[in-house]
This record gives structure tokens, sequence and C-alpha cells, in this order.
């Protein structure tokens, strides 16, 4: 499986294109101190949620800022002693809880990364969380898109089974789940019951691993990929896919298939999305050339012209993960998504939520 944060493994493999020149942000740090600052999501309020998957054993959290745009804005755990795994083979990432999506009753869904073949309850798991911290397990999508890749080994017979919710948008009546580990979309409704909706292409060297979901001006959404290796090795390769649910037939795996149509490409990996007031679509790149230095950045894309790619901080960023954006129009990106090192020793609470400012 190509981990949507296993990118410390892959800096060696190649060097590739320089930085883009154009910059037209900064930003300011809003939270810092965090432990893999991972999926963003703005409640009704207008509180700012970032999910930290932690920093081994039970160090994962839901944090709640309630005025992001404060110059000192309180920050208070809704959430926490969330289940934190150390990725194997690397000391600096973490397996938690990733996706993060508010419902405008103040309700939290969160998802939590792999499934119980990798590790305990509730990894894999479905969380709604309320905003006096109480939790409702409603779905366990790991083992349920972990059976599904079981019985559908030729689309990816290189990683099936294999299993790794990520993604996750709440909207009344419906849960999304993207799955980078089975490459697709997943249906969830309020009463647990999974489908899957969407299946996404392989790349050219590896799958897709899908990160990240968000809502069009279209009603449609608008689902983009990691295409990690594919990128280290042959340069921005990661795309934005658009899946229409009230097209989809998940009993017909035909159109399990090809119902994502491609909506932009030629992009660096992508860790997390949104849409903002204005329609654009942002998205955090993983980073925008071959690391070491990992330069991330966050990415603007005009709704009616995809193919025009606006990096705003000119890879200030070290490997970003979740997106926001506010009813102002102001950009927030988790930061610092897995640890650092410092000779040698590995650097715990280097993450932060930060705002991206105009020059």
């Amino acid at each position: 499986m190509e981990r949507p944060v296993s990118i410390l493994k892959w800096m060696s493999l190649a060097l590739l294109a320089s930085l883009p020149t154009l910059a037209v942000a900064q930003y300011t740090v809003v939270l810092d101190h965090l432990n893999s600052p991972r999926g963003l999501s703005f409640g009704p309020d207008g509180s700012l949620y970032v999910a930290q998957a932690g920093a081994g054993g039970n160090t994962g959290k839901i944090t709640k800022i309630a005025d992001p745009y404060a110059a000192d804005p309180k920050a208070t755990d809704l959430l926490t002693g969330l289940i934190s795994l150390g990725e194997p083979g690397s000391p600096t990432e973490y397996i938690g809880v990733d996706g993060i999506s508010a419902l405008g009753n103040g309700n939290i869904y969160s998802i939590m990364a792999v499934s119980s073949h990798e590790g305990p309850a509730p990894l894999g798991h479905l969380l709604k969380v309320s905003q006096g911290g109480q939790v409702r397990d409603v779905a366990n999508v790991g083992d349920f898109d972990y059976a599904w890749s079981s019985e559908h080994i030729d689309l990816a017979p290189h990683d099936f089974p294999d299993s790794n919710p990520y993604g996750v948008l709440a909207l009344p009546g419906a849960i999304y789940v993207a799955n980078a580990g089975t490459n697709t979309l997943d249906l969830v409704r309020p009463d647990g019951s999974e489908q899957i909706l969407a299946f996404f292409p392989n790349n050219v060297i590896a799958d897709s691993t899908p990160t990240c979901i968000a809502q069009g001006p279209d009603g449609a959404l608008y689902i983009g990929i990691l295409a990690l290796r594919d990128s280290i090795a042959l340069g921005p390769s990661a795309k934005v896919y658009r899946v229409d649910p009230a097209a989809a037939n998940p009993d017909d795996l035909n159109t399990v298939k090809n119902l994502a149509t491609l909506w932009a490409s030629n992009l660096w990996p992508i860790n997390g999305c949104a849409f903002g007031p204005d329609g654009s679509f942002y998205a955090s790149q993983y980073f925008t050339s071959a690391p070491p230095p990992a330069h991330g950045d966050v990415v603007k894309i005009p709704f009616d012209n995809p193919d025009q790619h606006i990096f705003l901080t000119g890879g200030k960023l070290m490997f970003p993960g979740g997106v926001a954006v506010g009813a102002d129009g102001s950009v927030f990106v988790s930061n610092g998504s897995v640890l650092s090192m410092n000779n040698g020793q590995v650097v715990p609470n280097n993450g932060q939520v930060v705002r991206l400012t105009s020059h």
C-alpha cells in the first residue's frame, strides 16, 4: 500500500523539477506544538477542527480552535486518547485519525486509518463526535473495504487486499470516505450501511491513493489523489477526479470502475483539499519537487479553468496535510503532518495549523 504519509521512504529515489516560481502568499501560525496534524474542517460557528494522528500510544486527538482568526486563538481538545501507531520502518510517521469533517449541526465525523488487519479498533472506523466529546462508532470502513479488495484482487494485484481510509466528507444524509488503500470512494449512511461508489484507476507505477474529498459548486464530489511514487519518478502525476454520486450504481462493477472522470492533472501529490467561497479548488501538495528538501505548498485551481494551477506559498510548507477555506476566502492548512528529525532524533510537537495571507 502506498501510504499518504510515506514520502520519507522515497526521498532518495529521484531528483525532479525545480520549485514553482509563483508565490502569492505567506503564512502565519494559528496553532503549533501539534503531533501529526492531518484533516481540517470548519464548523458551523466558524470554529476550525484539526485531526492529530499523534506520536504513538494513545496520543491521537481532535482539537477545536474556537477563533482561528484571533491573534491568540483558544484551542481545546474535543476528543483525546485515540490510538496512534508508528509506521513500520519510519520513526516519524504515525497512523491514526486522518480525515475530519464537520456537519452543520455541529457533529464531527472523523476517519481512522487502516483496518483491523493492521491494528486494533478503532483503526479503520468512522467515528461521530459530538460537541460534548461523546463518540459513536458509525461504521468499520476499513474492514468493509478490505473485504471488497480481497474480492477484487485483479484490480490491483500488486497491492490488494488492502485498506486505508483517509479522507472524509460529511454531508446531510451521507458521509463519503476516500480509501487510500483500496483506491475507492465509499458512501456511508448515517445508519452505518456502506457501499463503494467509485474506483480510481491505477497510475503508471503504483496505485492512485485517493486522500481527500470536497464538494464542488456543481454539487459533484472532487477527489484528490496522492500518486506518490509516480510523482517522484515521473514528475507531477497527481490528479483530481470528479464523481457524480447521482450516477452511481454500486451493484455494477463496470459503473464503479468508470464513475470517476478526470478533472485536473499534472499536480504534485495531494494530501488534502477543499473548495473556497469563490468556487476555486484548493489542495495541499505534499511536496513540489523531489525531496530533499520537501517543499510543500497549496495549489489553487479556478473551477472554470482546471488547467490553471496557482501555487500559493512558493514551497514554504513542510509535508502539509488538510486544507480548509474560511467564509472570507482565507486558506488554512495543517503543516508538518509527519514528525521531524534533529540530529538523528525524532522531534514531536512540530506540527502546526497555519493561515495563508497575501503579500
